[in-house]
């Protein structure tokens, strides 16, 4: 018997009587010999896709004698992004690089260049930096709302080094803002099952606990549901515009008005829409209002190295009001190093990444940012409208740029796999089994919607034509998504975790 087989038997399990069993499963040999054949054969797979350059570079496990010179390195840098590039100049990837063309990245990295030994911790040395963020910060407030509020809220915030790090922030300061001011020391979060991990993240480093709620047939949070879950240690609600899986928006306005009503917080989720949604509005999209015009909307994070097109990674976190963003500031005033203060997570931080950002922005203007997002929305609506001619896929709950795609009659991962073979670096999700592509600036370019388009027809017919046909990651998603023991597929991802880190 083997892994998908006990699975199958299993499947019916609560997930606490799962795990209940499965940590006295794993200590019997014959399934811990399973276990373990099926662990090796799963990262077979995956070291062959993550170590594609074993053989074809030397490696430096230790340092070498004496120094390398400069134009090596850089010839073996400029070889190995020869080789990675070609994906996603010619759009083939879901999201990851979001502009993509060459001018704008050229000029990103001379702004980079100039400000590389920037230190916002050292604001003294560099005050440019805190002009850049200050700036970055009052920009993303007045896209969200700031001004526009029914009680002239502050809407104030910090950068961050990406959406996690936001999201992060923005937890730990309700958790310290219900310890401080109503003594709730067993913190809880209401967070939708489709919302970003980094909220999982959030709830393990910060010992916050999550009340998962389900979605509904469109995949938008089941607002009574949520409503239901409220109690005395509820610290705050969460709700995403979009979710990451689906590309569907929770109902924002709703729930953020059940929290200000139980006087919670509520979070925004706008990694992914921070830079799309504004820009739809103006230009006549059916987008819902999902920032601090809400007026029980109390913090948002949004992304500026997705659709705000600056360099890899700086986000934004937003809070109403100054007095909800001092929970999150660190200070110190013992230390012997003397008084120590940082605003978020790190100490020091890439200041040139906040410059960057900050030229970004001033680079694209409003008419910028307008343009961009009118092409990624008819590009994605050409897209839409192709993949309902495709009769065996559906699309999950009603996308406008993230498209996920599922199958009542295929195996969805088989067909991912295909379009992989295809060229494509698309999302592969689960629960339901799914796969998604977030549209960028790349998928704009002239013919690059017809060719997924018709990679995709192509894929499917194959799936149709070889239907028990298992190869690549196909049985390592279905795995994934039909084990009943998590801690299983948990191992699964910190042994990947372990390949990343070996030489």
């Amino acid at each position: 018997m083997n892994i998908e087989e006990i699975s199958q038997k299993l499947g019916w399990l609560p997930p606490s009587i799962a795990r209940f069993i499965e940590r006295r499963v794993k200590k019997v040999p014959a399934i811990k010999k399973i276990i373990d054949a099926e662990n090796q054969k799963t990262m077979q797979v995956l070291e062959h896709s993550l170590k594609p350059y074993d053989g074809k570079f030397k490696k430096h496990p230790t340092l070498p004698p004496a120094g390398m010179e400069h134009e090596t390195i850089l010839h073996q840098i400029q070889e190995m992004h020869d080789i990675e590039s070609v994906r996603w100049k010619e759009g083939y990837v879901s999201g990851g690089i979001y502009h993509g063309d060459r001018e704008h990245i050229e000029f990103l990295n001379k702004v980079y260049a100039l400000q590389s030994q920037s230190n916002p911790l050292h604001s003294d040395l560099f005050p440019s930096a805190t002009k850049f963020e200050a700036e970055i910060v009052s920009m993303v407030a007045n896209m969200h709302g700031r001004g526009k509020t029914t009680d002239d809220a502050a809407v104030v915030g910090t950068v961050t080094s990406g959406g996690t790090e936001s999201i992060l922030c923005a937890m730990k300061s309700y958790r310290d803002r219900a310890l401080e001011e109503k003594g709730i020391r067993e913190p809880e979060m209401i967070v939708p099952v489709t919302a970003h991990a980094a909220f999982d993240k959030a709830s393990q480093y910060f010992r916050i606990k999550q009340v998962k709620i389900p979605v509904t047939e469109n995949y938008t949070v089941d607002v009574n549901a949520a409503k239901s879950a409220i109690n005395n240690n509820t610290v705050v609600m969460v709700g995403s515009a979009p979710s990451f899986p689906h590309g569907s928006f929770d109902s924002i306005k709703e729930l953020s008005a059940i929290a200000l009503k139980n006087k919670i917080g509520f979070h925004t989720d706008c990694c992914l829409g921070g830079f799309v949604v504004p820009f739809a509005e103006k230009l006549g999209y059916d987008v819902p209002v999902v920032d601090f015009r809400n007026p029980g909307v109390t913090s948002m994070s949004v992304d500026t190295h997705k659709y705000g097109y600056a360099a890899k990674g700086t986000s934004v976190v937003l809070y109403r009001t100054e007095e909800l963003r001092h929970y999150q500031f660190y200070t110190t005033t013992e230390w012997p190093g003397g008084l120590y203060f940082s605003p978020t997570l790190a100490g020091s931080r890439p200041g040139a990444l906040s410059a960057a950002c900050w030229a970004a922005m001033l680079a694209m203007g409003e008419e910028g940012y307008l343009k961009a997002t009118d092409a990624i929305l008819k590009t994605a609506a050409k897209i839409r409208a192709g993949i309902q001619q495709i009769p065996d896929l559906k699309m999950m709950g009603q996308p406008l740029w993230i498209i996920a795609l599922g199958s009542d009659s295929l195996n969805i991962y088989q067909v991912l796999d295909q379009m992989t073979n295809r060229h494509w670096n698309l999302n592969g999700l689960h629960k339901p089994a799914c796969f998604h592509l977030a549209l960028t600036l790349r998928h704009t370019q002239a013919g690059v919607a017809e060719r997924f388009l018709s990679d995709l027809q192509e894929s499917v017919a194959y799936v149709k034509a070889h239907p028990g046909e298992k190869e690549g990651m196909a049985p390592v998603y279905g795995m994934a998504a039909s084990l009943p023991f998590r801690g299983m597929v948990s191992d699964i991802l910190k042994r990947y975790l372990d390949v990343v880190y070996k030489v």
